[in-house]
């Protein structure tokens, strides 16, 4: 693998984080469903419609969309390695869905016809993309005319307790930082980073929509465990167990701001970004 090729490192990247978030999945469905709801509100799904989720990791939103467009609708569900796709494999298997078919993708040349789907869905997965601007374009292109796309993205890590304290024990202990590369889960948080990329894809009515969150979650809990293990699991794997205790311990005691009485309350921010097709 060259080290100067974006997209081979991605590949090799996910297909290691993949048994962490197979691990993870049921664990995170309730906060995989709020996260869904403001993104299947904005795009506007029927039953009947034909959707395309990209960069679908362990079946969210993709399963809760087969399904809302159930019976007659379809979903494809996709991510660009296979040891992604696993947990969603697993997870409609389970759940006995009908609706929903997987594919191998790269979101910047995607493997479909053009105008072959009513919308189009991206969680948390368009950061990870080297080519931003094919993934736009090809999404544009399997768009239907009159379809939505919609794309979510994590806002500032300012805003989002559970990344910031863990990434700033990360800095402390071991000298790394989600910040560090390029390629990062918040590298368009900054608002009106992407509007533009729509409309020059050929986006109409290109749309930038802001959610906060603020959660309360009961204290005694790891509730920031299952972030870590997605994000760095694989990584963490080789540090000594001793050192591994301690990382734990003080992320959970760097909490400690936002404990409030029983419980702690925290913040979360993503951003929408939707795009329509012209008619």
């Amino acid at each position: 693998m060259s080290s100067d090729d974006p997209a081979a490192i991605e590949r090799v990247e996910w297909a290691q984080r993949g048994a962490a978030w197979d691990r993870q999945a049921d664990r995170m469905a309730a906060l995989a469903a709020r996260l869904n709801q403001p993104l299947i509100e904005a795009a506007d799904l029927h039953p009947g419609q034909a959707v395309l989720d990209l960069a679908s990791g362990a079946g969210e939103p993709a399963l809760t969309i087969a399904a809302l467009v159930a019976p007659d609708g379809r979903v494809t569900a996709t991510d660009l390695v296979e040891e992604m796709l696993t947990g969603a494999r697993r997870r409609a298997a389970a759940a006995g869905l009908a609706t929903i078919a997987f594919k191998i993708a790269d979101m910047a040349a995607l493997p479909f016809a053009d105008a072959s789907f009513d919308r189009i869905t991206c969680r948390f997965g368009l950061m990870f993309a080297p080519d931003t601007e094919g993934a736009l374009r090809e999404a544009w292109r399997v768009l239907r005319p009159g379809g939505r796309a919609v794309w979510m993205v994590w806002g500032p890590i300012a805003e989002n307790t559970i990344f910031l304290t863990i990434d700033r024990t990360l800095k402390a202990m071991l000298g790394t930082s989600f910040l560090d590369r390029e390629i990062n889960p918040f590298r368009f948080a900054a608002a009106g980073h992407l509007t533009l990329g729509l409309r020059d894809a050929g986006f109409t009515e290109a749309q930038e929509i802001d959610r906060i969150f603020t959660p309360k979650v009961e204290a005694g809990t790891p509730f920031w465990r299952p972030t870590l293990d997605l994000m760095l699991g694989h990584e963490l794997e080789s540090l000594p167990p001793a050192q591994r205790r301690a990382l734990d311990q003080a992320i959970g005691d760097n909490f400690a701001p936002y404990l409030d009485g029983t419980h702690y309350r925290l913040k979360t921010h993503v951003r929408l970004y939707v795009g329509g097709k012209r008619g």
